[in-house]
């Protein structure tokens, strides 16, 4: 349990920010510490087992000498040191080089993190570091790319926005990039040694339109970059102009909203929207005794704070989209332990582990398109991710039944008279 506590908080300072700012790169560098052996016994194998299993992590990194009798134990000496932020002479490993800037916030912090549980599940030697570009102009980018070529890397993860990867790409760097934050559709071109793997949120949308009304549907989303670049895919694949409702206010009137909207009569909805305000609109539909065909959501609101706010009955007709496949248990648990969510549900750490698979693999000379510990392919320098339509019930997430063969709108009753009647396709307003 102390081994644990430790690691949980060692974990907690390597980016430094006041608590009511974003978690950001702090420019100045964490103390480095020292462990001084003052025994002037030697300390062979045994006696360095002896202190791990006394839990003398102290002792045991202090008398630790590198030798071929001590080899098996490398890997403790370099967790428990990199833990302690020691000193300490270069073990040979598993090095992994991370371009980040501040611009990406929190993103940042979740891959490192993220790299971090996927070395540590390796249970061998590891160095990860960090390049900080400050932002995605091209002269910093530039600047930081150039840092990890000099340092002997050859490829390295990199947690850019589209933007920032249209100005590396001009910068047509020698090293390759794995990029977790963006999918490859997201651009019109890339380089050959730029590889991706975000998500794709067009092929969701394309998923989840099976279950919808597609010819009456209304879009909730917020005035965040993703929202609107979802709601922008969802327009290219409608076939009619949805209603646009943008929720801006945290006190809405629902109920006012329903009507002018003309929400209802066996309509679908498309929830754009982050899941603390999903649940409000879904509860405020069962309240105000408003029914839908469907209601819609991509990876944005699979995450398990939708299995606690609604009630049951706000989420019955609920479809969420998610691309996260099989994960390791061992990795979910490093994870968490290390502050990020769980892997099951955050899509960045699990894109982010999936490419440092890929990354690992590479630097073993295995370049087969096939991600291992994931069970995912590579093609056309994009992770393709299946996608599994979700419901949920008795507050977990199971898979749904397959889409009706005939759309929704073929084969709901008509609308009563005394519903609010067909929404005004094509329409936008702000709440």
């Amino acid at each position: 349990m102390k081994k644990l506590w430790l690691f949980a908080f060692i974990s907690s300072a390597l980016f430094a920010a006041p608590p009511s700012q974003p978690r950001l790169f702090s420019p100045i560098g964490p103390a480095i510490s020292e462990a001084i052996d003052i025994s002037p016994a030697p300390c062979n194998a045994a006696c360095l087992e002896r202190l791990l299993k006394e839990d003398k992590i102290f002792s045991f990194l202090a008398r630790y000498k590198k030798s071929p009798e001590t080899e098996r134990f490398d890997a403790d000496y370099q967790r428990w040191a990199t833990f302690l932020n020691l000193a300490m002479p270069r073990i040979d490993g598993e090095r992994i080089a991370v371009l980040a800037s501040n611009k990406v916030g929190r993103y940042a912090v979740v891959v490192v993190n993220s790299v971090g549980a996927y070395l540590l599940s390796k249970g061998k030697p590891f160095e990860i570091r960090v390049f900080d570009s400050f932002d995605e102009s091209q002269d910093n980018l530039e600047r930081a790319i150039q840092e990890i070529e000099s340092a002997g890397y050859v490829r390295a993860l990199a947690v850019l926005t589209a933007d920032g990867v249209k100005n590396a790409a001009n910068l047509e760097p020698n090293i390759e990039l794995y990029i977790p934050t963006v999918n490859r559709n997201e651009l019109y071109s890339a380089p050959n040694n730029f590889f991706f793997g975000g998500i794709d949120y067009a092929k969701q949308l394309e998923a989840l339109s099976h279950y919808a009304n597609r010819f009456r549907i209304a879009i909730f989303d917020q005035p965040f970059a993703l929202n609107q670049r979802i709601t922008a895919a969802a327009d290219a694949i409608l076939p009619l102009p949805p209603s646009h409702i943008t929720l801006t206010n945290p006190r809405v009137n629902y109920a006012q909203l329903f009507k002018t909207e003309k929400i209802g009569g066996g309509m679908s909805i498309l929830l754009n929207t982050v899941p603390d305000r999903t649940s409000m609109v879904l509860s405020q539909l069962t309240f105000n005794d408003v029914r839908i065909a469907s209601a819609l959501s991509t990876q944005i609101n699979y995450k398990p704070l939708l299995l606690t706010l609604p009630q049951s009955d706000d989420v019955k007709n609920l479809y969420i989209a998610s691309a996260i496949g099989r994960t390791d248990m061992t990795l979910r648990d490093l994870n968490l332990l290390l502050r990020n969510d769980d892997l099951r549900f955050e899509w960045t750490a699990y894109a982010a582990s999936a490419l440092t698979d890929m990354i690992s693999q590479r630097n073993k000379g295995d370049y087969s398109p096939r991600v291992g510990l994931f069970g995912l392919e590579m093609s056309n320098n994009q992770v393709q991710y299946p996608i599994k339509i979700y419901q949920i019930k008795n507050s977990r997430f199971v898979l749904a039944p397959p889409p009706p063969e005939r759309p929704l709108n073929e084969t709901l009753p008509p609308v009563p008279s005394e519903a609010n009647g067909t929404v005004a396709g094509g329409s936008r307003r702000s709440y």
